[in-house]
């Protein structure tokens, strides 16, 4: 842990983590002093991993460190007990290092699924690399249009939707009936003024719905009947199975299952097996929430009974499929726990699946040189990448050396050569991509040190990205993400 941006970034996953190890065969010298904020003048000379452990340690007493004195390139290269540490962790962060460390940890981790992160800094420019064979999510957080099931009512919901007579209510207590009773009853209402089933709506037909609504309202611009006038968008049209999901039933994994299978396929299969049935009618498993909306006390306790109700109904349905699932793959009944059923029930419409390319890949073989080209970032890579044959080929980074060369004449040489290997990648990638001079200036005269705000920036960033690849909550960045403050540019891509 040379790096200071690591150090950021442990300081802000302590929150998240149980334990974690520094490997860092360095001491703890005059500079870490005055630019590590964790360590102290009195570590001078000690161990840095030790340093930086005890210190970090004491943010949070729950959090348990453990300092390993070694060369990271060192640590991955051995057996025994120490190389099994790194194959059982949950994620690997790897910053400032060389590439050939960071291929060789690559490698490893994406042999055993294990997410990884690789930082680089140059300045005020900044690279963040995740890379993970597999990472699947439930509980992602995604945000989505609230699922009413208006334009398919089930029978709970038509039943109590067909129990209020909007015409034999007062002006009072109609300004109490919750939306969802008041878009089914518009939607009965325009489709037999029609004579049409209500499917498949344009937005014209839509709008006449709103229309209807506020006819119907007692006084015009009565907060409830405004509510469900313009909640008509999000909730009279068909209901489909967002493409995220989609894609997750769609794939290989969801259709064959073994002993082997992680708990996340298994229950796609079982979801799969749910939408096949009669009862699922094509949708998928209600989460038993509903958004706040204008209602009297009684009826909205009423609707939150008959949607949590359905969605109990609908997680007993999708067990019995589960069952049949692990009977299939000759695995225990109890094998997926009651609350990861819970709570993939309750997401089963925010189910995301990540897949990245391997750090190891060059991605001149897939589309990632195209979508950072469209998003502004591809010569900030293309240095980054260049920056590494550079430190291969010379032993140091661009714009650092210990001969008595003049430091302009140095950043002009270091600069042409820099940006001469960056073209080659680029056309290696076969991606028209001109790169500015500037740019590839500005990454020599940094001589890639990484200044302390810039590092509180990055390991912010990436300790969102640790902790949401650790907790499988939220939804990690998918690959490469660009920061550079110098020209207010960050990009994920």
């Amino acid at each position: 842990m040379r790096s200071e941006t690591s150090i950021h970034t442990s300081a802000n996953r302590e929150i998240g983590v149980g334990q974690f190890v520094v490997v860092d065969d360095a001491l703890v010298s005059d500079s870490d002093i005055r630019t590590n904020f964790f360590v102290r003048a009195a570590d001078c000379g000690l161990s840095r991993a030790q340093a930086i452990v005890d210190n970090l340690c004491e943010m949070n007493p729950d959090v348990h460190g453990r300092a390993i004195a070694q060369a990271p390139a060192e640590f991955i290269r051995q057996s025994g007990p120490e190389s099994e540490l790194l194959d059982s962790a949950s994620l690997v962060l790897a910053c400032a290092q060389p590439e050939t460390v960071v291929q060789a940890l690559a490698a490893r981790c994406w042999g055993a699924n294990i997410p990884m992160i690789a930082v680089a800094n140059a300045g005020f420019i900044a690279e963040i690399r995740t890379a993970v064979r597999e990472h699947t999510i439930v509980e992602s957080h995604a945000s989505g249009r609230p699922d009413l099931r208006v334009m398919a009512p089930f029978t709970a919901l038509r039943e109590f939707a067909d129990s209020i007579d909007l015409d034999a209510l007062d002006s009072t207590d109609l300004a109490h009936v919750p939306l969802v009773v008041l878009l089914i009853k518009a939607v009965d209402r325009w489709a037999a003024a029609n004579n049409t089933k209500p499917s498949g709506l344009s937005l014209a037909q839509i709008a006449e719905i709103a229309v209807l609504l506020r006819q119907m309202a007692p006084t015009p611009g009565e907060e409830n009947f405004e509510e469900a006038a313009n909640a008509t968008n999000a909730n009279c049209t068909d209901y489909e199975i967002p493409d995220e999901v989609k894609a997750i039933l769609d794939d290989a994994a969801a259709k064959t299952i073994d002993a082997q299978t992680s708990n996340f396929w298994l229950l796609v299969n079982a979801l799969r097996r749910y939408l096949e049935s009669e009862y699922a009618q094509g949708m998928l498993p209600h989460s038993g929430a509903i958004p706040d909306m204008k209602a009297d006390t009684a009826s909205y306790v009423s609707l939150q009974r008959i949607y949590k109700q359905k969605a109990e109904s609908d997680k007993r349905q999708l067990r019995c499929h589960l069952h049949e699932v692990l009977h299939d793959a000759a695995l225990p009944t109890d094998h997926v726990s009651s609350e990861q059923l819970d709570a993939f029930c309750k997401n089963a419409s925010k189910l995301r699946l990540i897949r990245t390319h391997s750090l190891t890949q060059d991605i001149g073989e897939s589309s990632v040189a195209q979508d950072l080209q469209a998003e502004g970032a591809l010569s900030h890579y293309a240095l980054f990448r260049a920056a590494d044959k550079f430190a291969a080929k010379h032993g140091r980074c661009p714009g650092i050396t210990d001969t008595e060369t003049s430091m302009d004449e140095l950043c002009k040489q270091d600069t042409q050569e820099l940006l001469a290997m960056a073209h080659d990648l680029v056309s290696a990638w076969q991606v028209d991509e001109e790169i500015s001079s500037d740019l590839a200036a500005e990454f020599v005269r940094s001589g890639f040190m990484e200044l302390h705000n810039m590092s509180a920036v990055a390991g912010g960033v990436v300790a969102q990205e640790a902790i949401k690849l650790i907790t499988r909550q939220y939804v990690p960045h998918n690959g490469i993400c660009i920061i550079d403050t110098a020209n207010n540019l960050m990009v994920s891509c």
